[in-house]
């Protein structure tokens, strides 16, 4: 039952290779999203083979020498998504935003040339195969079914206890990170643990609602980069900007108030399909 994990395993270290290098010669936008999603689908796998493996193997050490060029192209996506979306509210509110737009594309050129200076993907791998393989042939056969029903608990779990605390930038966006987490293994999971859903969700509802909590955070960025130009101008900006800033507030608040209906709260046994 391994084999499925290990096809995922070798499918997406490959992914983030090949567009790794492509982003570092070329700073292309589809291989910087294609290299951070394979990154965070490998993050998602290597959770989950720590718990096959009695935590044998250990997730945060796997992913230790890959955590300088995921902030990195993490903070390159942001930036390209900011500026696609000033377009966006450009069209909107039928204004131009010039200076804020070069001010993001000079921010943007700097990242870019720190993701130059990273070690080499491929020459230097930032993952150890050996030590993954190690902790797929260690994983007990007859226990795999019950782990994987765990890892989905334990997830499960950590969704009631955020939304339990109350609806904060940080715990909503956690949402958002388990529920990717579970969308990108849903195929592994449903064939380890014999389930036919998680989490009472079809993978298409779990995507749908994954993806809503994104496009929220991607307004909750768009004013912490906002607020970061109108320091760096010396001021709030003109009237213009004024009205930019209040349209990005209602539209996150809005999306908020959408989003907290849907917030997973209940632990349930939807899932134990035998």
């Amino acid at each position: 039952m391994t084999q499925i994990i290990k096809d995922y395993y070798i499918g997406h270290k490959s992914l983030f290779e090949e567009n790794f290098l492509l982003a570092k010669e070329t700073s292309n936008a589809g291989a910087i999203h294609k290299m951070r999603t394979s990154m965070k689908r490998l993050r998602a796998l290597f959770q989950l083979v720590e718990v096959l493996t009695d935590g044998k193997f250990i997730a945060k050490k796997q992913l230790k020498k890959g955590r300088k060029v995921f902030k990195s192209v993490g903070d390159i996506r942001e930036l390209q998504v900011e500026e696609m979306l000033v377009y966006e509210y450009e069209t909107k509110l039928c204004l131009k935003f010039i200076d804020y737009s070069e001010y993001l594309i000079e921010k943007g050129q700097r990242e870019i040339t720190h993701l130059k200076q990273s070690p080499l993907a491929g020459d230097d791998s930032l993952f150890d195969d050996e030590s993954f393989d190690e902790a797929l042939n260690s994983i007990n056969q007859e226990e795999i079914q019950l782990k994987a029903r765990s890892f989905v608990k334990q997830k499960s779990n950590a969704l009631i206890k955020l939304n339990e605390k109350g609806k904060t930038i940080k715990r909503i966006h956690k949402n958002r990170t388990i529920l990717k987490q579970l969308y990108y293994l849903y195929p592994i999971l449903i064939e380890l643990s014999g389930w036919h859903q998680i989490l009472g969700m079809s993978p298409e509802t779990m995507r749908e609602r994954e993806q809503q909590i994104g496009n929220w955070h991607d307004r909750v960025n768009s004013l912490h980069y906002l607020n970061h130009f109108f320091d760096a101008k010396d001021g709030r900006g003109t009237d213009d900007y004024i009205e930019l800033k209040r349209y990005i507030v209602s539209e996150r608040d809005q999306m908020k108030d959408e989003i907290t209906k849907h917030l997973f709260n209940i632990q349930t046994a939807l899932w134990d399909y035998d």
